[in-house]
């Protein structure tokens, strides 16, 4: 795998208070943001999520992906992702022996091929933080790292995607250049994110989650978008493998690749 399709599934596998609130139109009916009331920022979206989805039996995953680049030449490469809720989650190319991959903890990334790790950048990853981590801390610590990741989580807007109404934090209407996510109004979980990629500040990506499946009453995404510029440029699916299986730190070591089981 070349570097510069590592370092995209890396960002793909792979989120400031200063701006005051935008005006907030109303709520469809059913969202269980506070009682009588729509969400007024991020935080309470925040808040919806988890009261839509308060278990937090989700401790682990082991997920097989297949990366569909939609270039010219259509093109499939397989990995494999371990994850170990919150924070921690590792993508590795297929077969292991390439020993080929990225390592994640929070918002430190390192990237490796062949067994020598090649890159190490710094960056909150939006995309993993709200369809996996969100799930598993609590709401403080989620607005820690949404702040980290400087998401305008003041800013709040109610839009629309693929003819479902969403939440979006941090950006305006015609915003699409702000680091930004998008929450279904209906069901509370991830439908889109919008980050520039860790490797090129000038590059934007604009991811959607278009189908989930309910893994210890968690909505865990299995099929990823991933546009830039407009256009369509990868798809990602996922199959899960095995739920909560016990994983070891050695995994997750930023310095060296060790294999796993």
């Amino acid at each position: 795998m070349c570097p510069s399709v590592l370092r995209r599934a890396a960002l793909l596998a792979l989120a400031c208070l200063s701006v005051a609130c935008a005006r907030v139109p109303r709520a469809p009916a059913g969202i269980p943001a506070r009682p009588s009331a729509v969400p007024r920022n991020g935080l309470e979206v925040i808040g919806g999520m988890r009261r839509a989805h308060p278990s937090r039996a989700l401790r682990s995953l082991v997920l097989r992906v297949s990366v569909t680049e939609m270039s010219d030449t259509t093109r499939v490469h397989r990995s494999r992702i371990v994850a170990s809720l919150p924070g921690l989650l590792r993508m590795e190319a297929l077969p292991a022996s390439r020993r080929t991959g990225f390592v994640r903890q929070r918002q430190h990334i390192a990237v490796f091929e062949r067994g020598q790790r090649v890159q190490r950048v710094q960056r909150v990853d939006l995309a993993t933080l709200m369809a996996y981590d969100v799930f598993a801390q609590s709401i403080d610590t989620t607005i820690m790292w949404l702040d980290s990741a400087r998401v305008r989580f003041a800013l709040l807007r109610l839009d629309e995607l693929d003819g479902r109404r969403a939440w979006v934090v941090g950006a305006f209407a015609g915003d699409t250049t702000s680091s930004q996510f998008w929450v279904d109004a209906q069901e509370w979980r991830v439908i889109r994110v919008i980050q520039r990629e860790p490797w090129n500040g000038n590059q934007l990506v604009d991811l959607r989650f278009s189908d989930f499946v309910k893994v210890e009453s968690v909505p865990v995404p299995t099929r990823l978008l991933v546009y830039r510029g407009g256009r369509l440029v990868q798809r990602q699916e996922h199959e899960i493998l095995r739920v909560n299986p016990r994983l070891s730190r050695q995994a997750f070591d930023l310095t060296r690749w060790a294999s796993v089981e």
